[in-house]
């Protein structure tokens, strides 16, 4: 049973990959309410179904479900596991992200005391430095991000989950923290060079809103798949974005 229920994890997360998928929250929502009810055999199974819809949830800006979902995930995981770690630096960004900073602050604090591992520790670090720069703490937000650049040490106790943390990762940290507090100029500096990979996509979009505040952005506005990204660029949610929105960001 468990293999059932990671079979259609793998596949959410397949579909969340490729550039033609639309609209994915539904299908995760769906794929959640007919997963069978937990026993001490499937819960972990279940638990990260429920925090891939809430990720997926998240970034479609379903945020009342993407909370809910992620909820779920916690009560269903094995504290400190895997599941229950990757759910909880989920529910401090999105905590952040709607505006419940106080809240993310303690996720990140409840996820930090939790594990063995530097590199995820100072993961957590990155989701407090986020958090500060939003409520304009820039001593603690820069501490945050000083704490924030173990995770390019080796760690022999990091998870396999873990390897999207690099350096380019953490730049854009960095520059989405400048940008927070103000400071354009560091931020435009800071940002990494635009990539293709999926899940770095709001950091393009950062960037993209702060060279256009500067008056430095060339050629024709990029165009952003995931909702998140939407806001990201424009700032305004919930909304997708394309060239022909160019206008309005």
């Amino acid at each position: 049973m468990p293999q059932g229920v990671r079979a259609v994890t793998e596949l959410l997360i397949a579909l969340d990959g490729r550039p033609d998928t639309r609209d994915l929250g539904t299908l995760a929502v769906r794929a959640f309410r007919a997963a069978p009810r937990p026993t001490p055999a499937t819960a972990e199974a279940i638990a990260e179904l429920a925090e891939v819809a809430g990720w997926i949830l998240f970034e479609e800006e379903r945020q009342a479900e993407a909370h809910a979902h992620n909820l779920a995930a916690l009560a269903l995981a094995r504290p400190g596991g895997d599941v229950a770690t990757l759910t909880l630096l989920t529910m401090a960004m999105q905590r952040a992200h709607v505006g419940r900073f106080a809240e993310a602050l303690d996720l990140a604090d409840r996820g930090a005391a939790g594990t063995r591992s530097p590199k995820v520790r100072a993961m957590f670090a990155l989701r407090r430095a986020r958090a500060h720069s939003r409520t304009g703490r820039a001593a603690d937000a820069l501490r945050a991000l000083d704490q924030a650049e173990a995770v390019l040490e080796a760690d022999a106790t990091a998870p396999p989950w873990a390897w999207w943390i690099d350096r380019t990762e953490l730049l854009g940290h960095r520059a989405a923290v400048l940008a927070n507090l103000g400071r354009l100029e560091e931020a435009a500096a800071t940002f990494p060079a635009d990539d293709d990979l999926r899940f770095r996509e709001v950091v393009r979009a950062m960037r993209y809103r702060t060279l256009k505040a500067l008056g430095r952005w060339d050629g024709p506005p990029p165009t952003f798949r995931s909702p998140r990204a939407v806001h990201a660029a424009t700032g305004i949610p919930g909304v997708r974005y394309t060239r022909r929105d160019a206008s309005t960001a």
